[in-house]
């Protein structure tokens, strides 16, 4: 039992996103609405659809809401319509370089502007018990990867939405094997959703960008986390969360996953006009039905 509640700041409120929560829900508003890039269509907030259970696994950006955001709107759109779970496991690269190679954090709450999202006691201390699963805040205190998708879910499930954030600095074949083997178990007797934070290609043309995460998509279509690991160490691709998307990919197998759909992938320059060297983004689902 933890004897004080600890509070995640966050670290990237008014640079990823605002700051100010008006401001910040009129953005992710402004995420859904997007034609040219997002879904271009709200939630039906008032009346939330029942539970269903089909979307597993959600793989989503995290850039600067201007650059990524419309295109995650497309899978926390698509999760919205799938109902509720009990809670969201969110997995996400380790930029800083800070802590172990997996990060759990431990429980309490993470707030954002738009309130303290949940950290649940229970699932947390179930995973951290487990051998490499290290309770850790030094990996998560400056990381975004996990922060820019908090505020999405409590959008539009409430500010105490359920979250695990798990960071991984270790990106290799044998984390991705853990998680999966770790969960598989620990999560069997829970309503969840899985998100795998990651960006595509970095900083290359729009042209090359495109071609070399067309390797990557082909992979998650095709559900083969192992590879897409090797693809994106042969073809030299800049994606920075290849573990974690793997990692929901395996996972999600164990608990009927059997389609993967993606959204829409776009890069910055979609946005910004410059295509001569862009981010690239993709928002995709994993499901057990198509």
């Amino acid at each position: 039992m933890w004897l004080c509640e600890l509070i995640r700041e966050p670290a990237v409120a008014g640079m990823f996103y605002p700051a100010d929560k008006n401001q910040l829900i009129a953005a992710i508003e402004k995420c859904f609405q997007d034609k040219a890039v997002g879904p271009g269509a709200l939630p039906e907030r008032s009346s939330p659809p029942p539970r269903k259970g089909n979307i597993v696994g959600l793989i989503s950006p995290h850039a600067g809401y201007i650059y990524s955001g419309p295109v995650a709107a497309h899978g926390f759109l698509e999760q919205f319509k799938d109902g509720k779970p009990e809670f969201f496991v969110i997995i996400g690269p380790n930029h800083t370089g800070l802590g172990p190679g997996i990060s759990v954090h431990p429980p309490g709450k993470w707030r954002t502007p738009l309130g303290d999202a949940t950290l649940p006691d229970d699932i947390i201390e179930k995973i951290i018990k487990q051998p490499y699963f290290r309770s850790d805040t030094s990996a998560h205190s400056r990381e975004h990867s996990i922060e820019v998708q908090v505020p999405f879910l409590q959008y539009l499930y409430g500010e105490d939405v359920a979250i695990v954030p798990i960071a991984l600095k270790d990106q290799s074949k044998e984390t991705v094997d853990r998680i999966a083997n770790v969960l598989g178990k620990i999560l069997t007797d829970y309503d969840f959703c899985l998100i795998a934070s990651s960006d595509l290609t970095h900083f290359e043309s729009q042209a090359a960008a495109m071609a070399k995460d067309s390797y990557v998509i082909e992979n998650i279509k095709k559900l083969k986390p192992n590879n897409l690991l090797e693809v994106v160490n042969e073809k030299y691709i800049s994606m920075c969360g290849p573990a974690p998307v793997a990692s929901i990919i395996k996972l999600s197998k164990k608990f009927g996953v059997s389609h993967a759909k993606v959204l829409k992938y776009a890069t910055s320059g979609d946005v910004t006009g410059n295509k001569a060297e862009v981010v690239a983004y993709l928002s995709a689902i994993l499901t057990k039905e198509e």
